[in-house]
């Protein structure tokens, strides 16, 4: 409403100078060549002169009702104009869920869960020093470090771990014996989904309580996080390998057997769970089945060893731990756990079970 006003306003005005244009001097001003408006109405019994100065006054007022209309037939803007007023699209991708929640331990979530992809290479590594009192084969003490290097690029998770136990070991006679265990471990993971990964790897053991001076075992499989939350995560993994022993010079002597090599069905299962702040429960499961069965070895009462395969089997080793870890600071967390490893088919005169009492420091970097 207010526009129509003005226009009515300016219209009048324009009309006014019409007529004083007109009368003024009798000589009409020159019209622009390009004007488009309608042309003025003869007005009745006026000369010539006066007529030529309404028809000039008339177009005047008709630029001018134009100029006052802009809003509705304003011409189009440049394309600079239309650059500087115009917003700019900017391609911003989507954060991933969670983005700003991703847990401490990124290493062990998939990769596609808590951050975008990062084809750069991200690291953590831990120095763990631990000691253990043992229950089972061995009476006694040792003392474990382990080191591990985790490194990720987009979807691909690497773990290198290397674990050696020094155990002084208290015999039922009183003699003191030395009996270590060696352990690298590497693997490779690719996450296909947030829930779902691949993974391949291989692990070399050298184990002087089993007598197993060398075990290798390859294998691959996939994995599902079952739930996977910066608090809690639940995780299963099953594949398919192959290992290979040689053992310590009593075996042969004893059974008559130096090596063997045997498929296995490898599971896992871990469940971690951010009680508070400083406080964390972990719990693991896992079971190295045999495909190809073994002798199950008994007191012989002839022959050239002194036991004999009274049947054969297929022989499955679980090995079971808990822990309950307290972080000290952001760069190191004391843990305490207890673990239990347990041998379906062990050698003659070794128990089938173990149990690890151990108080950990861990070191984080």
């Amino acid at each position: 409403m207010k526009a129509i006003n003005g226009s009515s306003a300016i219209l009048a005005a324009a009309m006014a100078l019409c007529t004083q244009t007109a009368s003024a001097q009798g000589t009409p001003p020159a019209a622009p060549a390009a004007t488009a408006a309608p042309a003025a109405k003869p007005v009745p019994g006026a000369t010539a002169d006066y007529q030529a100065g309404y028809d000039a006054g008339y177009k005047a007022a008709m630029e001018a009702l134009k100029a006052s209309a802009m809003p509705a037939t304003a011409a189009a803007p440049t394309s600079a104009q239309a650059a500087a007023v115009a917003p700019t699209a900017v391609a911003v991708a989507a954060p991933a869920p969670g983005a700003n929640n991703e847990p401490k331990d990124w290493w062990n979530h998939s990769a596609l869960l808590y951050r975008q992809l990062d084809p750069a290479w991200r690291h953590h590594a831990e120095l763990q020093f631990s000691a253990t009192g043992l229950n089972g084969n061995d009476t006694g003490h040792a003392l474990r470090g382990t080191g591990k290097l985790f490194s990720r690029s987009n979807r691909w998770t690497n773990e290198l771990v290397a674990s050696i136990d020094k155990r002084k070991i208290v015999q039922a006679g009183g003699a003191v014996n030395q009996r270590d265990y060696k352990m690298l471990q590497e693997s490779l993971r690719y996450d296909i989904t947030s829930n779902l990964y691949g993974s391949a790897g291989f692990i070399i053991e050298r184990d002087d309580v089993n007598f197993i001076d060398r075990r290798d075992t390859v294998l691959a499989g996939f994995g599902y996080y079952l739930f996977d939350t910066p608090t809690m995560r639940l995780n299963a993994f099953v594949g398919l390998g192959k290992l290979d022993e040689t053992y310590l010079a009593p075996v042969p002597s004893l059974v008559g057997i130096s090596s063997r090599d045997s498929g296995l069905l490898y599971f896992y299962q871990t469940f971690d769970w951010q009680l508070s702040q400083n406080w964390t429960l972990q719990q693991g499961f896992r079971q190295i089945r045999d495909l190809d069965e073994s002798g199950r070895y008994v007191l012989a009462s002839s022959g050239p060893t002194p036991y004999t395969a009274a049947e054969f089997v297929k022989r499955y080793r679980n090995v079971s731990n808990v822990s309950l870890n307290y972080q000290l600071s952001p760069r190191s967390v004391l843990s305490f756990g207890v673990e239990s490893r347990y041998d379906s088919n062990p050698w003659p005169d070794v128990r089938p079970r173990d149990t690890v009492r151990r108080i950990s420091v861990n070191l984080l970097y």
